[in-house]
Parts: C-alpha cells; structure tokens; sequence
C-alpha cells in the first residue's frame, strides 16, 4: 500500500522547517497580529538592518553592478535574500525546499573567483534567483505540489537544462517556491504544503501556479525569479503581486528537463520566464540566457537559435498601435479597479501619442473552450493516477481531471480526437492571425500590440476560485503561443472603485464573480495588466511594456 498523503507531507513540511535558520525567523510576537499588508513586516518588524532592507529593496541590475564592483559581495547579498526568503516563508507558505547551504558555498567560490581572476564569470555572477518548485536542482526534490514526487531525490543527470545555463550565467540558487498540485490552479495550495497567501493582503491568493515565485519577489524576498506558464502560471501570480513577468513565445527559452504536472503533451506549450519588480530586471534575464556564448539552442533540441535582440521597434520612438480589451472578454467582466487601470493606460498612451482602439475578443470563449477540454483530456490520467495511491483529495477546480479520468478518457485519448484537437486549434490560431493582421488599413500600420486584463480580478479572495476559476484572459494566448508581459498600473481604491451599478452580466459566473467585489475588502491590491504581441515578438512586448510604464509614470505626475 502507498504511503498516506498526510504522512508524506508531514515529511517534506518537517525537512522543510528544519533547514530554516533560526536566527532569520521573525519572532513570535511579530507573527501574532500582522498587518493584511505583509510587505510593510520586513521594515516596520525592525528584523532586519538599514544595509540588509537597501539590498532586499535593490534591482538585480544594480545588485550585480555592486557586486562586479565589489560594493558588495555575492556572500553578504545571498545571506540578505536567505533571510528575507524564511521571513517570506513565515508569513506566506510560499517556499517549498531549502538550498542555503550550497547557495552560501556557491556564493563564497564566486566572490574568490572575482578576487582572484578579477573578472566575472558570467553577467548573472553572484545574484540569488529564485525557482518555481518545478526546476529540477539535484538533490532536492521537485514535489509540483504532489505527495508522489514530495520526498523523491532528484539525481544530477536529471537537473533542468534552464537550471544549468543559469549556472553558467554565475546565478546562486538558494531557494525553491511553492505551486499548486500538478500546477493546475490559479491558487497556490496542494495537499503537501498547504495554502500560500497573497503578499499585499493576507486574506487574498498569491495566484498560480507561480505562486510562491510571486509573493517571494513581491515580499521582496528574491531580487529575480523564474516561472512557468501553460495557461496564466507566470502572468497570474506576477498580477496578484505588482510585478513584470514575461510568458515567451515557445522556443524562445530552453524548456527541456523542467517537470511537468502533464508530461509528454504538447498540445499547449509550457514553457518558462522571469518574474520581477523590475522591467530591466526581466530585460537582462533575457539577454543573459539567449546570449549567443550560452547558446542554449545546442542544448534544447526545442529551443530556436535566435540570440536576444534587444530593441527591435522600427524606427525608433515611432507611435504604435494598440488594441485594447477594456471591459470583458466575451465572458467575464473585470473588477471596477481593472477597469480603470485599463482607463488610465489608455488615457497614458494616448497622451503619449499613441493610437488606442477597441478590440474584440472574437474567438476567445471558444479558444478557452478548448484549452479547458485539452487540459482535462490530456491530464486526467497523468495526474489522478499520482493521487490516488496516496488517497489526495482532489480540490474542486481541478475535478474536470478526476470527471475525465472516471469517464474512461484518461490514457484512451484516441489518434482520431487528438487529430481533431490540432485541426481546431490551428484553425483558431490561424484566424486570430488574419484578424491582427487585417489592421494595417487605411495608410496605418498593422496593429503593435493588445492590452487587457490579466485576471477578472487584482487578487481573489483566499479559496474563491475553486469555485468561481477563470484563467480566460491569459489562457487565449497559450493557444495562440503569443509572448506576453504583464505591467504594473496602479492599486484598487475604496474611494474609487465602487461597485458596478446598473450593469447586466454576460452569465451567471458573471453575476457571481462580480458580485464578489467588495471594495472594503479588495482595498489596496494591485492592478496589472498584459501586454501582448505577436508569435516571436518576445523583444517587442518587452519594449513595449517598457514605452507603456513611461507613458504611465509621466501620466502620474
């Protein structure tokens, strides 16, 4: 008989408490009442030094310019981050394995290499960067939220390819996040390590399955991290938590070796990407990785040989074109403070110069409808099968697995359907092309790039999507396989955003999700939008978040 789930994670929680230093946890009475917004703790708990809150608070462009001058050491900043991670944890759940130890040795051989040679070894010498729990780094387990894999070692020729680049790179891994089961909710919670709470309010989700990743750099607990997406798992969490986060085109970034809540499918892509604070950040990720000396192509037989091109917008400074998605998406309105964040965008671009129109979200209920049904089909038997030995419960927004897996569909996933499946979606692919497409009319240049929401929500209350899921505005565009960054906006407010009044919902989810909104409640959480861009436009999507935060910071002032 398989060992009980409740033992399992009994197991992995306690090896997980045990590596936390003692002298970086908070202490108790800093843990009784704390405040909803937990991004105030690491300041107002006096935990930690002035030296200590200027490193956590540092971009990692700037961390490894202090670094490379050696200001400060690789040393002194991974101990700050170590420490800002077991605070983060202590307030969050949001860490799933401890690598202090190697990350601490690995830190101190980098600064005597910079003593000794003089040099660098790589442009990411010396920064802490954080992982999703998928990211294979031997010996530590990769759990992806399930008692199956939650104390199985990993072994060395097993470690994600994106792990070793990132190596050479001279990056330090000190820390792994936590995901929800399979990472196949937009909440952050398994039967293994429990529920991982949002950062600007406790009583809201992290988002998922990036979740960890997002309250970590949100709690400014990691400087730089990395995630994946196969439906939102990056754009999710990076909204809930104010921050950039890029879903690439796939192929742009080496996937191979990452674990997989659905292995073996490639009907959707997963593929993975940073997150941060800070856009530059998310910029000189990209550049490091697809760097023609790493050269990751010769190692991913999936990743394209296309180095980092930097600034691609031609000519430079030109005014651009965009779409926007300002209200719903065919299916699901948005809370009134995405609302007027998308009302503030516009108006920021357009005072900037740039041309702003409608754009309808054709398609993208029945795009939807079939990323839904692909991801039941597809994974009903690649993840029920692991939870069942255990006895794991299934939680109510992942029971399309379990209903798929009871109906027989889970590994009788016949050639014929599967044939259907890929004659729609490249239909729907192809469609949604002609239709960008077709906005280069009247002496005007095609269509640069589409805004919208990234979630119906700033963060959903604690447990509310497991009844009321949607994924519906950054699921389209795994389909579609089109890069996307979200961007920061603004903050919901009390005194602004009030309730919708005299408004007819799309459907009765509608009327349920809005009727969730409650402006008391979701005071104070971020609002974040996406950018998107066409198919291997990665390098635009990124200078176009960067043109709109310009827009919007003079807009502000």
């Amino acid at each position: 008989m398989s060992q009980h789930y409740k033992d399992i994670a009994a197991i992995a929680q306690k090896r997980r408490e045990d590596a936390l230093p003692k002298e970086y946890l908070l202490p108790a009475e800093s843990l009784q009442k704390p405040p909803r917004n937990l991004t105030t703790v690491p300041k107002s708990s006096g935990h930690f030094t002035h030296e200590e809150l200027t490193i956590m608070e540092t971009s990692a462009e700037d961390i490894l310019q202090k670094i490379r001058k050696r200001i400060w050491t690789s040393v002194d900043v991974t101990q700050v981050f170590c420490k800002a991670a077991v605070v983060a944890q202590q307030l969050t759940n949001c860490v799933t394995e401890i690598l202090f130890p190697e990350a601490l040795a690995r830190a101190k051989f980098l600064d005597e290499h910079l003593e000794k040679a003089g040099d660098v070894i790589g442009p990411l010498h010396g920064l802490p960067i954080s992982l999703k729990d998928c990211f294979i780094t031997p010996p530590h387990p990769s759990s992806i939220g399930m008692a199956r894999f939650a104390n199985e070692p990993t072994k060395p020729e097993d470690q994600t390819i994106l792990v070793d680049v990132l190596a050479q790179l001279g990056a330090v891994f000190y820390v792994k996040t936590s995901v929800p089961v399979a990472m196949m909710m937009m909440e952050t919670i398994s039967n293994v390590w429990g529920e991982t709470n949002g950062a600007y309010h406790s009583g809201t989700t992290c988002g998922g399955s990036s979740g960890g990743e997002g309250v970590l750099l949100a709690m400014r607990g990691s400087p730089l991290g990395v995630g994946t997406d196969i439906g939102g798992s990056i754009r999710i969490p990076s909204a809930f938590n104010y921050l950039y986060g890029l879903k690439p085109t796939f192929g742009r970034f080496p996937t191979y070796g990452g674990k997989s809540g659905i292995p073996g499918q490639d009907f959707i892509y997963a593929i993975n990407g940073p997150m941060s604070r800070s856009l530059e950040s998310v910029k000189l990720y990209c550049k490091a990785v697809l760097s023609p000396e790493i050269a990751p192509w010769t190692l991913d037989p999936k990743c394209i040989p296309l180095p980092w091109q930097g600034n691609v917008i031609d000519p430079p400074g030109r005014k651009l074109r965009f779409g926007i998605i300002s209200d719903n998406d065919g299916d699901i309105s948005v809370h009134p403070p995405i609302v007027r964040g998308l009302t503030i965008t516009k108006k920021a671009l357009e005072a900037a110069g740039h041309e702003v129109f409608e754009w309808a979200p054709t398609d993208h209920r029945e795009i939807m409808r079939e990323l839904n049904g692909a991801f039941h089909s597809l994974g009903g038997s690649a993840i029920v099968e692991l939870t069942r030995p255990h006895e794991e419960p299934i939680f109510p927004s992942m029971k399309g697995y379990e209903e798929a897996f009871d109906r027989g569909e889970g590994g009788t996933l016949g050639p014929t359907r599967l044939r259907e499946m890929i004659v729609k979606r490249n239909a729907l692919q192809k469609a949604y092309l002609d239709r960008w497409t077709a906005t280069k009319t009247d002496g005007k240049g095609v269509m640069d790039g589409i805004i919208l929401a990234a979630s119906p929500w700033t963060a959903p209350r604690l447990g509310l999507s497991q009844t009321v899921f949607n994924v519906s505005y950054t699921g389209v565009f795994n389909l579609l396989d089109y890069p996307v960054c979200t961007f920061p906006v603004t903050f919901a407010d009390k005194n602004i955003d009030h309730k919708r009044t005299g408004w007819t919902p799309l459907n009765e989810k509608d009327a349920i999700l809005q009727a969730d909104y409650d402006p008391e409640f979701y005071d104070g959480t971020p609002v974040v939008l996406q950018c998107v861009g066409r198919r291997m436009e990665d390098e635009k999507v990124l200078e176009m978040t960067g043109i709109i935060a310009d827009a919007l910071k003079a807009h502000s002032k």
